[in-house]
């Protein structure tokens, strides 16, 4: 097991409330924590995933992981769906891990060491997402990048992982859309399984991790 005192870790979408748990929890187990969220830094852009990266390792003198929180959902089925929804989907989901990974990893594989986690969802751990035909096709693709760049990755000590909501997650807004619900994730019990794949070892990495709701 790795101990997480003292290392630099980023939680982009940090101040959403998975990101909170993430946050807190990563502090609590050591961790020195940079929040990185809107206005500040825009991880949709190149430009704004490689100067958060630069700016972490100017300010902090190291950086040892990246914990990518930002997505988005939406429902419709697919031939109803308008190119917007195609758009953001993708954006949100997959151009955002897309410019986080190139812009942190090099830092990562010079090091020959690091940690990088994102989130799939339950419709990438199963396949399919009727109603929302295309948040279930980018969460599949982000869970097919990472398990891609996880073989790209062999012979390093730099750990993908890849968390999977299997349902919904305890936010306000999904308290808010729907009312009556009583079977959500707690965000920090992911947050705490995050932390356990950041703590594992060349010895024992995990790569894919699925939290469930309540029975």
């Amino acid at each position: 097991m790795e101990n997480l005192a003292g290392r630099v870790l980023v939680v982009t979408g940090g101040r959403g409330a998975i990101g909170r748990a993430i946050v807190s929890a990563l502090g609590s187990a050591g961790a020195r924590v940079v929040v990185a969220d809107l206005p500040e830094v825009n991880v949709l852009d190149a430009a704004g995933a490689t100067a958060l990266v630069q700016g972490v390792l100017e300010r902090e003198g190291r950086l040892d992981g990246l914990v990518h929180t930002v997505g988005g959902f939406a429902m419709g089925k697919l031939l109803d769906a308008p190119l917007a929804d195609y758009e953001r989907m993708f954006d949100l989901n997959v151009r955002s891990l897309f410019h986080v990974a190139r812009a942190v990893l090099p830092h990562f594989v010079e090091q020959k060491r690091g940690f990088l986690a994102a989130f799939s969802s339950e419709p990438g751990w199963t396949g399919a997402s009727p109603g929302s035909a295309l948040y279930g096709a980018a969460k599949a693709a982000v869970a097919a990048l990472l398990r891609s760049l996880d073989g790209e990755l062999a012979g390093t000590d730099v750990n993908v992982a890849v968390i999977y909501p299997m349902g919904a997650v305890d936010t306000p807004a999904n308290r808010r859309d729907m009312p009556g619900f009583a079977r959500f994730i707690d965000p920090q019990e992911i947050a705490e399984t995050v932390v356990f794949a950041a703590q594992r070892s060349r010895a024992g990495r995990v790569l894919e991790l699925a939290v469930y709701p309540p029975r």
